[in-house]
C-alpha cells in the first residue's frame, strides 16, 4: 500500500495528476486505506474526477478529522465543484488553526473568489455603523499668519477668528450597500451614506455629507469594467461646501494573482449654496494606478501608486478659481496578523489657478503634501476598531492660503453583510 501511494505522491508533484488517478484505478483493493484514499483524491480532484476525489477525500476526513492538509484539499475539491458554502466552512476551519503565512494567503485569495463568484448569481447586501472622537488643530485651515500684504493697501490685519482654530470632535456615520446580479459577469450596485461631525470647542463648522453611489459593473476574464453615477448632499455653517453629481467609468485589468492597473476617469458638478454661487465648477478627473500584492511575504504587503490629472472649470465667470491639478498618490498595507492591519500613505498635488488672485492681484500656484496612517484591530469578525490620523501642508506663493493642518481620531465601526 506504502509503494503505491508513494508512488502516487511523486507523480501529483511531477504535475502528472492523470497517471496518479489512473495508476490507483489499479489498485481498488486499497481503497479505504487512508494515505491511499488521500493520494487517490487529490489525483481525481487534479485530474477532472471531482465528485470521485471528494468521496475519497471526506472519508479520509471522516477518520482524521484534525488534518488540515486533507480539510484544505477537500475544501478545494468542493470549490471546484461550485459548492461555495461548503468551500468556506472548510477553509475557514482550517484558518482558525493559524496555518503558515503562504497557506493563509491561499485561503484568503479562494475565500476572495467565493465572494465574487457569489456575488455573481445572488444579491449581496451590506451595511455599517461607525462611530468616533477625534482632535482637528486647524478646523477652519486658516494660515498661521496675522496679517497680509495686499497690493495699494499694504499691510492688513486679520481678526482672531481668521486665525487656526483648534477643537475636539464626535464622528458617527451609517451606510448600505448591495450588488445585484444582472446576468451572469454583470451585476449592479448601490451604495449609500451619511456622516456627521462635530465640533465642541469651535462654532460653525459642523458637517453634514451623504452621498449616494450606483451603477454597473461588468467582469470578463481578468477585465473588470465599471459606470457609476454618484451624488453627495453636504452642509457646513460657515465655509462653502458644494453639493455634488457626476459619473464616470474605471477599467481594472488583472496582470497576474499579485498584480493589477487601474484606469479611470469622471466629470463632476459642483453647486454651492447661494452666497457662494462663485465658487460653481465642473470637476473633470483622470487617475490610473498600479497595485502589487506579496501575498507570500511577512505582514502580506500590497503597494498601492496613483497619479492624476484633474481640471476645474468655474462655471460663475470667475477663473482666478478655475485651476489645474496634477499629483499623485502612494499607500503601503500591512497584515501583521488576523487581527491587525496598517495602512500608511502619502500624496501630492499641484494646483495651478488660471488667472490671477483677486486679492493680491497675481498667479497664484499651490502645492498640497498629504499624508495618513490607519491602525485597525478587529475584535470580531464584525466589529473592528480604527486608529487614524492625516496631515496636511498646503504650500503657496500667496501667504494668505498656506495653511498645515491634522488630525487623529479613535473610531468603533460595526460591518455586517448578508454574504
Amino acid at each position: 500500500m506504502a509503494a503505491v501511494s508513494d508512488e502516487m505522491k511523486v507523480l501529483i508533484e511531477k504535475g502528472k495528476a492523470k497517471e496518479a488517478y489512473e495508476l490507483g484505478n489499479q489498485h481498488p483493493e486499497l481503497m479505504g486505506e487512508t494515505l491511499f484514499d488521500y493520494y487517490y483524491g487529490v489525483a481525481a480532484v487534479d485530474s477532472g474526477r471531482i465528485s470521485l476525489g471528494v468521496l475519497s477525500l471526506e472519508r479520509v476526513l471522516l477518520a482524521d478529522p484534525n488534518n488540515d492538509l486533507v480539510r484544505l484539499e477537500l475544501a478545494r475539491a468542493y470549490f471546484a465543484l461550485g459548492e461555495y458554502q461548503r468551500a468556506r466552512e472548510e477553509f475557514e476551519e482550517v484558518k482558525k488553526h493559524q496555518p503558515p503565512a503562504g497557506v493563509q494567503a491561499t485561503i484568503t485569495t479562494y475565500l476572495d473568489a467565493i465572494k465574487e463568484k457569489e456575488g455573481r448569481y445572488k444579491p449581496v447586501y451590506g451595511a455599517y455603523v461607525e462611530l468616533g472622537i477625534g482632535y482637528n488643530n486647524n478646523v477652519n485651515t486658516a494660515a498661521a499668519i496675522n496679517n497680509i500684504i495686499l497690493p495699494y493697501w499694504g499691510p492688513v490685519f486679520l481678526s482672531p477668528s481668521a486665525l487656526p482654530q483648534h477643537s475636539m470632535f464626535s464622528y458617527d456615520s451609517v451606510g448600505l450597500n448591495t450588488v445585484i446580479p444582472i446576468d451572469t459577469n454583470v451585476s449592479g450596485f448601490v451604495n449609500v451614506n451619511t456622516s456627521q461631525q462635530r465640533y465642541a470647542q469651535v462654532n460653525g463648522y459642523n458637517l453634514d455629507v451623504s452621498n449616494a453611489t450606483t451603477g454597473v459593473k461588468y467582469v470578463d476574464g481578468p477585465n473588470l469594467y465599471k459606470i457609476l453615477a454618484f451624488g453627495s448632499v453636504a452642509r457646513l455653517d460657515q465655509i462653502p461646501v458644494p453639493n455634488t453629481a457626476g459619473g464616470g467609468g474605471e477599467y481594472v485589468r488583472q496582470l497576474t494573482n499579485t498584480q493589477s492597473i487601474i484606469l479611470g476617469g469622471g466629470s463632476t458638478r459642483m453647486n454651492y449654496a447661494t452666497q457662494y454661487s462663485a465658487y460653481d465648477s465642473t470637476l473633470n478627473v483622470g487617475t490610473v494606478g498600479y497595485r502589487k500584492a506579496f501575498p507570500t511575504t511577512k505582514w502580506k504587503p500590497v503597494l498601492d501608486f496613483g497619479a492624476n490629472y484633474a481640471s476645474q472649470i468655474n462655471t460663475s465667470n470667475r477663473p482666478d478659481l478655475a485651476r489645474h491639478i496634477g499629483g499623485g498618490t502612494a499607500q503601503l498595507s500591512l497584515v501583521p496578523t488576523d487581527k491587525w492591519g496598517v495602512t500608511v500613505g502619502m500624496g501630492y498635488a499641484r494646483s495651478n489657478y488660471q488667472a490671477a488672485d483677486i486679492v493680491y492681484q497675481t498667479g497664484r500656484g499651490d502645492n498640497l503634501f498629504s499624508g495618513n496612517a490607519v491602525l485597525q484591530y478587529k475584535l470580531t469578525k464584525e466589529l473592528s476598531a480604527r486608529l487614524e490620523a492625516t496631515y496636511y501642508n498646503n504650500t503657496s506663493n500667496l501667504s494668505l492660503y498656506q495653511y498645515q493642518q491634522w488630525t487623529g481620531a479613535l473610531k468603533l465601526r460595526y460591518d455586517w453583510s448578508s454574504n
